[in-house]
């Protein structure tokens, strides 16, 4: 795989819960800064951070993709996706995710990760629906 092709690879992998595709998107040595809800954590290597994921999104059922995303910002590249699923087979959350990758030789080499957590749905899309509404100025 080139590396230009590397973040599209990535968000491929993660939608469809391919967490060997995943892997082979990021370089050998790849270094993951994330920031979740419980605290920010990091995590060195392709494996490890495939394996990150996997525990994540592996084991849920009715997952749905409903958002995912790629802008090119600057040398960096933004992905975002946001998933519907049930971890426990009966309550639905949604999650969402940012992360600014950079891409070497070898695939995505860096990630800095921002976490929403995982959210009830009924709340999250009240939330979701909220952040659309509301205005940003500058003061």
């Amino acid at each position: 795989m080139t590396n230009q092709f590397a973040p599209d690879a990535f968000l491929s992998a993660l939608s469809s819960r391919d967490f060997g595709r995943l892997a082979e998107s990021l370089a050998p040595d790849a270094h993951a800064r994330m920031l979740l809800p419980p605290g920010p954590e990091v995590r060195c290597g392709r494996e490890e951070i495939a394996r990150r994921f996997e525990g994540w999104f592996s084991r849920a059922s009715d997952f749905e993709v409903m958002d995912s995303r790629r802008v090119e910002v600057g040398p960096r590249t933004r992905l975002s996706w946001r998933f519907r699923l049930s971890r426990d087979g009966q309550s639905r959350e949604v999650i969402e995710q940012v992360a600014f990758v950079s891409v070497g030789p070898e695939g995505i080499s860096d990630i800095d990760l921002l976490c929403s957590g995982f959210l009830h749905e009924k709340s999250a899309v009240a939330s979701f629906s909220d952040d659309a509404a509301a205005s940003c100025s500058l003061r």
